[in-house]
């Protein structure tokens, strides 16, 4: 009886397999690719790479990868130790500054936000946002925005009415800093970069690396670190953000990177709520990105017409794929 139903296991064992350790690398340097979603079939968030590149997928199953530096990847995995990305071909062109300073520094943002409640998207908004960022104070000012939205009606994922006063709506406009993250890092006493990797406390949160051939830099880190986790508590709901990381990609030219520098910025974050009366848990996953396509230095801040920027999402929004089957469930 006993082989019999070790038999038995083992067949359905091979059937379905192991879920396996498995590293995912840049094609052209072959280091590890932090911090990108994997997707199964249905477009369900199942996680993201750490920090070694490594995630866990399953023989035989379908997956779609997505990196805000990497072209999207869809693959059925067959026991591969490394999977290779190759790097994005989004390029935008050189822009160079007179012997006079100009007054601002004028670019727009195509973005993207998408949450999953409980591993259904529930959310998407993506857009144009143009900015101006004075060049001595650095003091950011907004422009004009163009949006597109969706909202899921599915009932399984839906809140009550009263829940609304906590919405479970994370998504936002993206929004430019003063500071870069690596601006940022360099300013924190207990953060410090060193060979390529990002300390906090002695203890290894993130990677910085430098692509020579593109004149680029790409910083990864988890921003939640040394905390475990951030709780808010209003009306009996309670907020837990356990993830936070973030991704800058920057020209890079031997300078501190600054926020003129930035080429694209991902934040992703797992948040769950609960109520302590209602039969309520909520897992929710967020994805914030956004890739800066046109900038400019000018002395004068002339806002873009809606016109315009419904162009330029035109134009914009096809240059950076999503996962496959996110676009199935929008276009229905």
């Amino acid at each position: 009886m006993r082989l019999f139903i070790l038999a038995l296991f083992l067949f359905f064992t091979d059937l379905v397999g192991f879920a396996q350790s498995v590293m995912l690398a840049d094609s052209i340097t072959k280091n590890p690719v932090s911090y990108a979603t994997v997707y199964d079939a249905d477009g369900t968030v199942i996680g993201r790479s750490d920090m070694g590149g490594y995630i866990h997928l399953q023989k035989g199953s379908e997956y779609q990868i997505s990196h805000i530096s990497y072209e999207p990847k869809s693959l059925v995995y067959d026991e591969d130790s490394i999977i290779l990305l190759s790097p994005s071909s989004y390029n935008i062109p050189k822009v160079t500054i007179t012997a006079k300073k100009k007054k601002y520094y004028h670019c727009k943002v195509y973005f993207r936000s998408i949450e999953h409640v409980d591993s259904c998207l529930k959310y998407y908004m993506d857009g144009i946002r143009e900015f101006y960022i004075d060049t001595k104070s650095k003091k950011v000012h907004c422009g004009n925005v163009v949006t597109n939205y969706f909202m899921s009606k599915r009932q399984d994922i839906a809140q009550k009415k009263r829940s609304m006063m906590m919405s479970d709506r994370y998504m936002a406009l993206p929004y430019l800093d003063k500071k870069t993250l690596y601006e940022e890092t360099l300013h924190d006493k207990k953060r410090s970069i060193k060979s390529g990797v990002v300390y906090a406390d002695s203890v290894s949160i993130g990677s910085c690396e430098l692509i020579a051939e593109k004149s680029e830099m790409l910083l990864s880190m988890d921003v939640l670190f040394p905390k475990t986790s951030l709780v808010i508590k209003l009306f009996g709901y309670t907020q837990v953000l356990s993830k936070h990381n973030k991704t800058e990609l920057y020209r890079y030219n031997e300078a501190a990177p600054s926020v003129f520098d930035l080429k694209s910025s991902c934040s992703y974050r797992h948040l769950t709520l609960t109520h302590k009366k209602e039969n309520l848990v909520r897992d929710i996953d967020v994805e914030d990105a956004f890739y800066v396509v046109e900038h400019e230095y000018t002395d004068t801040k002339a806002l873009s017409s809606s016109a315009l920027l419904q162009e330029d999402y035109k134009k914009y929004s096809g240059m950076f794929p999503i996962a496959e089957r996110i676009r199935e469930q929008l276009v229905r």
